[in-house]
């Protein structure tokens, strides 16, 4: 694992354990095991290390996206079967959402990424030969799982989440 990658899991065990209002530059060199001066080698602050936080779950999910789509599934189909791996336990990337907590309680300029995120993401289920409807559903049904195991409320088990997933697929192989 490399060291940037071991600073951003640093910072988020700090906010999921400690809260997003203790993250500090120097609370992440000491979880991460490093010298304020080595974090600082990557990170020079705050806001650096939150935005590469984002980036990484953003490349990291939208690699897992392209995968799917590489083994021949629609970019709707790959978007679902990519929440769904990310809401498992062992997945990185659920713990380093955490940087969503991070934007929006310390820089919210930080979202921008997300934002230009959703736009790719948009662009792309609309190149689609789906109804609107079928990629608004799509989009809804993965945001709100996702937020929903993120922010720890009304979160289903990973039986349902799987059940939710397969009816949508389902539901896109019997599109009109």
């Amino acid at each position: 694992m490399s060291k940037k990658l071991d600073l951003l899991e640093a910072a988020s065990r700090v906010i999921l354990d400690k809260g997003v209002n203790r993250l500090t530059l120097n609370a992440v060199a000491q979880e991460a095991n490093v010298s304020k001066g080595g974090l600082l080698y990557h990170y020079a602050t705050k806001d650096e290390l939150i935005k590469g936080m984002n980036l990484h779950v953003i490349a990291g999910f939208r690699k897992l996206i392209e995968k799917h789509v590489a083994d021949g599934y629609s970019y709707h189909e790959a978007y679902l079967i990519t929440t769904l791996d990310s809401l498992k336990k062992d997945s990185t990337l659920m713990g380093i959402t955490t940087s969503l907590l991070a934007s929006i309680s310390t820089n919210r300029e930080l979202l921008n990424l997300w934002r230009e995120e959703y736009k790719y993401l948009n662009e792309k289920l609309s190149e689609e030969d789906y109804k609107l409807e079928y990629s608004l559903l799509v989009k809804s049904v993965c945001d709100g799982l996702w937020y929903s195991k993120l922010f720890e409320f009304g979160h289903i088990d990973q039986d349902d989440e799987q059940k939710v997933i397969d009816y949508l697929l389902e539901l896109l192989k019997g599109r009109d």
